[in-house]
């Protein structure tokens, strides 16, 4: 398998690692459950990781989590952990050493590490020329840096032969073979016997049927298929609940789309309604992005729909209040909206089904968080 297609982490495995909390700890509170499902995967992707100093790990697994699980909602792959190493400082010997360890085993080669280096600075230097900033992993970095190994003459590895993807057992071999003309009677023999042991057999069992018995026969028992519970979960995961960030960079975000949301009251307004409710604020800008697309300065009606970018009550046209208040009731609205999901539904799926007409309108908040994640994410 090439290295660009090593998962490490895939949506089923999500899925099952959730199903299989929320039936061992049903009787836990859904927050204590979420935490546990969250540990889990976080736990599976730092295991994969180089072997950097715990910080590190745990910054390059949040960054995944964000990046690949939320926002491009894929499989974490060898190439996505890669790509999220490339960034750090490889000038540092405690960051370089085990992120080149790594790298020779994904690629399975034997590479000096000044080789290596300039290797990873060249293919670093063309990524920014090309002004690719969120490469996905289909374009293959570490298909490409592999390439560009063996054409610098660096050798691949003799493969173990203890190692394989599919292993082949050999089976024993005996020195003494029986003569063909043997080995055919041999078989005739064995052919008739299974032929009469089949037809007594069968005999045996029509004359059993026919015996008249003095218990009473029992109908047989149907067994139906288990029918798996959908679970219900009351709340938003974990991922989606209030947690500290950096407000300098999602005003920096807000203001890179030209938002009037950036601003005061309205910033502090939406910060204070998801502090309330308990949802992270990227949510809620994130239905402020699909519904207005932010409230750009440049629409002559901005201040008009700044009172209410989230549409409650059908449009800002209709309900035309203030942002305080348009706030407090999209946060109520997505708090609960978000009870009573069945544990194997997504959460933005969950809401669209009440709180917007269009079915595509998860798709495009789930993106536009996930953006504001990783925007939040970057250093």
């Amino acid at each position: 398998m090439p290295a660009d297609e090593a998962y490490v982490l895939s949506q089923a495995d999500v899925r099952n690692i959730r199903n299989y909390v929320q039936h061992k700890y049903a009787a836990m509170p859904q927050d204590k459950r979420a935490e546990i499902v969250a540990d889990a995967v976080k736990r599976i992707i730092h295991k994969q990781l180089p072997n950097f100093e715990s910080s590190i790990k745990r910054s390059i697994t949040e960054t995944l989590i964000r990046t690949a699980v939320l926002e491009r909602q894929r499989p974490v792959r060898a190439d996505d952990i890669f790509q999220a190493c490339l960034w750090l400082d490889r000038s540092d010997t405690q960051i370089y050493e085990p992120f080149h360890a790594w790298v020779e085993t994904q690629l399975n080669v034997s590479c000096k590490k000044p080789v290596m280096q300039r290797l990873m600075d060249e293919l670093s230097s063309k990524r920014e020329q090309s002004d690719i900033l969120a490469i996905d992993a289909e374009n293959g970095l570490l298909a490409q840096l592999r390439a560009l190994l063996l054409s610098a003459g660096v050798m691949v590895r003799a493969e173990s032969s203890t190692v394989s993807a599919a292993e082949v057992i050999a089976l024993p071999v005996t020195k003494w073979k029986m003569p063909l003309s043997r080995y055919s009677k041999v078989r005739a023999y064995i052919y008739s016997a299974l032929c009469m042991l089949l037809i007594g057999t069968s005999l045996l069992y029509g004359w059993s049927l026919g015996k008249p018995s003095e218990q009473k026969l029992q109908p047989p028992v149907v067994v139906k298929p288990v029918q798996k519970l959908a679970v219900p979960v009351d709340g938003l995961p974990i991922e989606l609940r209030y947690d500290e960030f950096d407000r300098a960079r999602l005003v920096e975000f807000l203001e890179s789309k030209s938002s009037i949301l950036a601003e005061k009251p309205y910033f502090d307004a939406i910060i204070k309604a998801a502090q309330s409710f308990d949802i992270h604020p990227a949510l809620l800008f994130a239905i402020t992005g699909q519904e207005q697309g932010f409230v750009p300065k440049t629409n002559k009606l901005h201040k008009q729909i700044a009172n209410n970018p989230f549409n409650v009550f059908h449009s800002w046209k209709e309900f035309n209040t203030n942002i305080g208040q348009s706030s407090e009731i999209a946060a109520r609205t997505v708090f609960n909206l978000s009870k009573g999901r069945p544990a194997d539904v997504d959460p933005f799926t969950w809401i669209n089904r009440k709180y917007a007409e269009d079915p595509n309108w998860s798709d495009g908040v789930r993106t536009i968080f996930g953006k504001i994640m990783a925007y939040l994410d970057e250093p």
